[in-house]
């Protein structure tokens, strides 16, 4: 038996011994030669750590649509000048000199807009109209310290006057286009960057009515101002949501506005002396253009909540807005308006 299995043995030996015999080198695999290391790594995709999580309303069975109506109470701010009055250069008065401006008040408007929400990234387009028209007026007197009183909108005349009536009339239509995304920064700040154009009409009128009382006359001119404009615009929307269905939300944005005037048009009629005729000058220009700035400012709160077992979202704003225009053209440079903003928004 023993023998037996000392046999086996050495035969298995012989046959181990025998196999790697029968083995070349090159049937062993060679290790490959290690890749030089790029300069620069490609990036990776991002994760989904590193994803802007969209932030849009976002109803059952909607139509990924909604609707937003604004009520605004704003108040136009433009620095025109009314009169000016001069003391007579004596010691007492002391070459005094004093100019009036006029003065504005808060007048109502509108807006109204829709928009629509892309399956794509969750981006969405809006298109937005407002309506702005105004019509201030302001009547000023000559004080008593002062000799003579001259208007700014019509021709100095060589006698002074004792009264001046001034109106101002404003029509500002203007339209917005934006493509934009709402996105979680953090847990309560949401930010919806967008951009998108600006586009609107101007319209100002100043009527200007100086009366010399001693002539029984009353000076008037007329000065028209129209022109439309339009440029990119971009901005941005936030929130921070303080409650569930309560935030703190606002607005910035800025535009780079092509200005073109249609219509510069002045027109005098100047009685200066008890035994002249009327005099009548007319000034008009067609052909002006220029590239200007807008910017806007709003800060308000929202209150936000869906209903209806989810089919509807309905939001509401209150929020004060500060939008600037400026121009060379304009009597100042520039034209403000600023007010309160009321807005409704319903997604279905």
């Amino acid at each position: 038996m023993y023998r037996v299995l000392f046999c086996l043995f050495i035969l298995s030996i012989s046959s181990i011994k025998a196999e790697n015999s029968n083995c070349r080198p090159d049937s062993i695999p060679k290790k490959c030669s290690p890749e030089p290391v790029p300069c620069c790594r490609i990036p990776a995709e991002p994760t989904a750590a590193a994803y802007n999580a969209p932030a849009r309303i976002d109803v059952c069975g909607s139509k990924d649509a909604y609707l937003t109506l604004s009520f605004i109470y704003w108040k136009l701010e433009e620095n025109i000048f009314v009169a000016q009055f001069q003391a007579d250069g004596t010691t007492v008065n002391n070459d005094r000199t004093a100019l009036t401006t006029m003065d504005y008040d808060y007048k109502p408007g509108f807006k109204i807009g829709g928009g629509y929400n892309f399956q794509y990234d969750d981006w969405n387009a809006y298109i937005e109209y407002t309506r702005y028209h105004a019509t201030n007026s302001v009547s000023r007197t000559k004080p008593s310290w002062a000799q003579s009183m001259q208007p700014i909108y019509n021709r100095l005349t060589n006698t002074s006057g004792d009264e001046i009536d001034l109106k101002l009339k404003l029509e500002y239509d203007f339209i917005d286009l934006d493509l934009s995304r709402w996105q979680y920064a953090g847990q309560k700040i949401l930010i919806k960057p967008f951009m998108g154009m600006h586009g609107g009409w101007l319209d100002q009128r100043i009527i200007s009515d100086f009366k010399i009382n001693s002539l029984s006359a009353t000076n008037n001119s007329i000065y028209t101002l129209k022109q439309w404009m339009i440029g990119p615009r971009i901005g941005f929307f936030y929130k921070w949501k303080l409650l569930d269905y309560l935030s703190i939300t606002g607005k910035g944005s800025t535009a780079l506005l092509y200005q073109k005037f249609t219509k510069i048009f002045l027109r005098q009629t100047d009685q200066d002396l008890a035994t002249a005729a009327p005099a009548t000058l007319t000034t008009t220009e067609s052909k002006r253009s220029s590239v200007n700035r807008l910017f806007e400012l709003m800060l308000g709160f929202e209150y936000d909540k869906y209903f209806y077992q989810n089919r509807y979202h309905f939001n509401c704003l209150a929020g004060y807005d500060l939008h600037g225009l400026v121009s060379p053209i304009l009597p100042p440079g520039w034209l403000a308006l600023h007010g309160l903003t009321l807005s409704a928004q319903l997604d279905f």
